[in-house]
């Protein structure tokens, strides 16, 4: 029987975080596309395949206890069919009520040591409290969230920030956004003390023109400061304006499925503008899956769909190499999760 997450790790559809762990060096000749059989995805009667990748891929976000109808294992055997050599992954000791160290242990025994070396991505992981969990963040989830990061598994902090949106879907209202910027800066200040990366979630409602979280965000940025070790805002879905503002900063900007959707144009402006040394990818799954499998449960091995729909987009804009946009990203994920021995 494949492995499965223990009992306790089935969460709501909220989102979360993780890192990898193993060699987070990987040369660029231990990349992995199975081209005689790559990973297929079928939506209604048309079958998709993975592409074969540009440069080895990063996935930068993914929710292994996340799925609904999936295994974690398989999806990550997928993955490596289909080119993602690394791939980062997220607790949230409040959102999945469990223990980092509990997720550390099954993540290490049901999944790295149940298959041979190199059969699926190298893992690490993320741990923090999405803004959906601030009124609960104490000082002892505080505390486990510190204790994380001395485990060599964990890359760093997240997903934390702020969401000012009302998810009618699962019925859930944001908490007042004092207590959001209170919860956020006080992980970010952890990573800042720890010297570790951070990724941000951000979101409000669509008709926020002043995209509000953004704006907060910003000004705890600006407070807290960014670590030196490094700050994401994952799931980019803004525009070309707001992504420069958070690259001044000095962030990086992780684009997923969600960005190939017809309506996102000017998401794709956004990625077709970022400096290269900001770019990264990721699939957020299992949400978000990208076009033309949108609808799907994404998983890992989706990344190559979402990468190529972008980097193909960009390339038509500006003329540049498909394979330098796709190496960068990868170089970015590397330098980012790079073993902190190695820094």
């Amino acid at each position: 029987m494949p492995p499965s997450p223990p009992p306790a790790s089935r969460p709501r559809r909220v989102r979360r975080r993780l890192r990898l762990p193993i060699s987070s060096r990987l040369p660029r000749s231990l990349n992995v596309f199975d081209s005689i059989n790559p990973p297929t995805f079928i939506k209604k009667k048309k079958t998709v395949e993975a592409p074969d990748p540009w440069a080895p891929l990063y996935d930068t976000h993914a929710h292994l206890l996340s799925f609904w109808d999936k295994d974690p294992l398989e999806c990550l055997r997928r993955a490596r069919r289909a080119g993602v050599d690394a791939l980062v992954t997220l607790i949230d000791p409040v959102g999945d009520k469990m223990d980092p160290a509990a997720f550390s242990k099954w993540l290490r025994t049901s999944i790295i040591e149940a298959v041979p070396a190199g059969e699926i991505p190298a893992l690490k992981y993320l741990a923090g409290v999405h803004p959906y969990g601030a009124l609960d963040y104490t000082d002892d989830i505080h505390a486990r969230i510190e204790a994380a990061l001395a485990d060599p598994l964990c890359a760093g902090i997240g997903e934390i920030g702020l969401d000012y949106h009302f998810d009618a879907e699962d019925d859930v209202s944001p908490c007042d956004h004092d207590v959001q910027m209170s919860c956020m800066a006080r992980q970010l200040d952890l990573a800042r003390a720890h010297n570790v990366p951070v990724e941000l979630h951000l979101r409000h409602e669509a008709s926020d023109a002043q995209r509000t979280s953004h704006v907060d965000a910003e000004h705890v940025l600006r407070e807290v400061g960014i670590p030196q070790a490094g700050c994401v805002l994952h799931c980019f879905g803004e525009d070309r304006a707001t992504m420069e503002r958070f690259c001044d900063l000095g962030c990086y900007i992780a684009y997923g499925g969600a960005a190939t959707f017809k309506r996102n144009t000017e998401v794709r402006e956004a990625f077709a503008a970022t400096p290269l040394d900001c770019l990264l990818f990721e699939t957020d799954c299992p949400y978000m899956a990208p076009e033309p499998i949108r609808g799907l449960e994404c998983e890992p091995a989706m990344i190559g769909l979402t990468a190529r729909a972008l980097i193909n987009d960009r390339v038509d804009r500006t003329g540049e190499s498909a394979q330098v946009i796709a190496q960068a990203a990868w170089d970015n994920a590397q330098r980012l999760f790079a073993d902190r021995s190695d820094v």
